[in-house]
């Protein structure tokens, strides 16, 4: 009888790829963006997102929309000294990020049509930071 063996592999963060989790469903917009693979997104990273939306969408609309973004930095990241030896804890933290799984809806709109939706999707997908899809 031969016998399966099964490798895993270490990962810094225990985190599981699969939809557990509430925040694959629209809540409160009527358009959602959606990521289409894991990412790490850091705090600089999720202020220049918001900027961008923000700054877009102003172009995009006259009328008024509204904006539910859903991402907290949760976790930090921290760094040690160069020359300090093992042993010595943790260290200081350098900055915060937030780990959001495939799937997760980052942010959703009101009152905007599906064609503006689709100019912003274009114009977030050639900024490289995160790959997004629109639901509806």
């Amino acid at each position: 009888m031969k016998k399966s063996i099964t490798l895993r592999k270490k990962y810094h963060f225990k985190f599981k790829n699969s939809l557990n989790f509430k925040k694959h469903l629209l809540k409160w917009g009527t358009l959602g963006f959606k990521l289409k693979k894991t990412v790490c997104i850091s705090e600089m990273q999720e202020m220049s997102i918001k900027l961008i939306l923000i700054k877009y969408l102003k172009k995009i609309t006259l009328k008024k929309f509204k904006l539910f973004f859903n991402s907290k930095c949760f976790y930090s990241a921290t760094k040690l000294p160069l020359e300090s030896r093992m042993g010595k804890g943790k260290g200081e933290i350098c900055h915060f990020f937030g780990y959001y799984k495939k799937g997760y809806i980052l942010f959703e709109l009101k009152n905007i049509s599906l064609f503006q939706a689709l100019k912003l999707q274009n114009q977030l997908n050639k900024n490289k930071i995160l790959k997004i899809k629109i639901i509806y």
